[in-house]
């Protein structure tokens, strides 16, 4: 599914309206039409509602709503935030229209809110309907005192588009706003709706077609979408019937340090588990045996060098000698942060010509080197958190924009970012950018990192292409990640049972061939 901005949004408003001369006021009453029905739907025993209407369009899908509430015969409130004088166009209409009900209109004071709460035997659902997608800035009165207000009474809140005093466009929360349980959104989400901190005020999603033609939004050329089943089906590549191992990829993993030695065994157990064809695994000699144990399946080569305990510059040949006939590499998990690791990846990276994959300490060393960004080999896959971007990006408070500077640094140095957390982000260096929908606060323990970067560098090895295998590996990841929390609850969720269903969470969207 599309992720829309407010200027896509406009746009696609005055393309249907202008261009197809379809009236404006049919997408009002289709928007406020179905939110009614659909919060008649969520909240079936629930008689009383309290809506707060804006002077604009999204004030206007409130009225409606509140109209349909009426005549559902529910008992309805409304509180406009302005005059009546300041609602235009089609919100004065629908202004019109609902004065002809016997519903109570009355502008916002606080003796007047204090009375409308008196008047429900029960605590209203609260409809909010102050303000749509054009807020940029911050908030004013009357409506940031009719947040504030309302904020602390903690009543059931749904919000109409997104909650009133979020920017549309990022994923700050530059203002307090009502915190929502349910957002109710037309014709497409909009990015505050799943890019952190901006989402966790959003509560559930939902998305209403109102009426704009598809010929309209494939005019607006927009470039952020969510990962979902719809996107693993499309890009699901089915294995032959007559397939051999050499088939699905040779990847080679680079790592490990005597202290970490868990984080690269970990990795190739996912690789493995995530369906490569052969895996190859290279590390200090000291982690081969972590490596054997919990992943027999990879030929693992312990460097018996100079230093058994973390990677030095002493290995590049040896490593070099492997790396002829590879799909794939992945750098980084386990490494540690040793100098002579640091310069053992600078001397490797310009003999790399394959998809590359960079986690954890490689993501470091990066930091720590960042003429060595410029040198990343075309098509690399960096998958960094948030502590991780800022040491990469040098900018600070990354976790307030992180949409921003993901779509930032990837154009910069030419490179896929995998921005790691709630809701990640994958940025391409063609101005595209993924947010992943799957996961669950369980998933935040030790080792997930690890498991991605193995599914990721599986899906390399089988053939997809670096723009398709590091969305993909991010959401197939998640899905894991909810199939363990399912199964026993957040507090359980490992990173290696999270390999475990890998198979099964694949096999539970794309339907592919059974073994039969």
């Amino acid at each position: 599914m599309l992720v829309a901005n407010t200027a896509q949004i406009r746009e696609a408003d005055r393309i249907q309206i202008k261009e197809k001369h379809f009236p404006s006021i049919l997408l009002m009453e289709s928007a406020g039409r179905q939110a009614a029905d659909k919060i008649i739907a969520l909240y079936p025993q629930q008689q009383y509602y309290l809506v707060l209407a804006g002077p604009g369009n999204n004030g206007g899908d409130g009225l409606v709503i509140a109209r349909y509430l009426h005549l559902a015969g529910k008992q309805v409130q409304v509180l406009l935030s302005h005059g009546s004088d300041r609602y235009r166009g089609d919100a004065s209409i629908n202004y019109s229209i609902l004065r002809q009900l016997p519903v109570s209109v009355e502008m916002y004071t606080h003796e007047e809110v204090e009375k409308c709460l008196e008047q429900f035997s029960h605590r209203p659902v609260l409809i909010d309907a102050l303000l749509g997608t054009g807020i940029q800035s911050r908030l004013r009165a009357p409506i940031k005192d009719i947040i504030r207000f309302f904020r602390p009474l903690t009543l059931t809140t749904v919000a109409i588009d997104l909650p009133s005093g979020l920017n549309a466009d990022t994923g700050e929360a530059i203002n307090e706003v009502l915190n929502a349980d349910v957002t109710l959104t037309f014709q497409l989400p909009k990015i505050c709706h799943y890019v952190t901190p901006a989402s966790s005020e959003c509560g559930e999603i939902i998305t209403f077609d109102i009426g704009i033609w598809p010929e309209v939004i494939d005019r607006l050329d927009i470039k952020r979408s969510l990962i979902n089943d719809a996107f693993v089906r499309k890009t699901y590549l089915h294995r032959k019937s007559d397939a051999h191992k050499g088939d699905f990829g040779h990847v080679l993993i680079i790592g490990g340090s005597k202290n970490m030695a868990g984080a690269i065994a970990m990795t190739a157990y996912a690789c493995v588990k995530a369906g490569v064809g052969l895996c190859t695994v290279v590390v200090p000699e000291s982690c081969r045996t972590a490596v054997n144990m919990l992943c027999p399946e990879a030929m693992c080569m312990g460097l018996a060098g100079e230093n058994h305990d973390f990677l030095t510059p002493s290995a590049i040949q040896e490593i070099e000698a492997i790396m002829g006939g590879k799909s794939a590499i992945l750098l980084g998990p386990g490494m540690g942060l040793a100098l002579e690791s640091s310069q053992f990846i600078k001397t490797l990276l310009p003999k790399i010509e394959v998809p590359l994959v960079v986690d954890a300490d490689g993501l470091n060393h990066l930091a720590a080197n960042t003429d060595l960004l410029a040198s990343l080999p075309s098509g690399c896959i960096l998958t960094p958190h948030a502590g991780e971007m800022k040491r990469l990006s040098q900018q600070k408070k990354v976790h307030k924009k992180r949409l921003e500077i993901a779509e930032s640094f990837s154009k910069t140095y030419n490179c896929i970012t995998v921005m790691k957390g709630a809701g990640t982000l994958v940025s391409l260096p063609s101005g595209g950018t993924y947010i992943n929908i799957s996961g669950n606060p369980g998933m935040a323990s030790g080792g997930s990192g690890d498991i991605l970067t193995g599914i990721i560098g599986a899906l390399l090895g089988q053939a997809y292409e670096p723009e398709t295998a590091a969305p993909l590996g991010v959401y197939l990841h998640g899905k894991a990640g909810d199939a363990i929390c399912q199964q026993i609850g957040a507090a359980g969720v490992t990173a290696t049972a999270m390999a475990d269903v890998l198979s099964k969470v694949w096999n539970d969207v794309v339907e592919f061939e059974s073994c039969d």
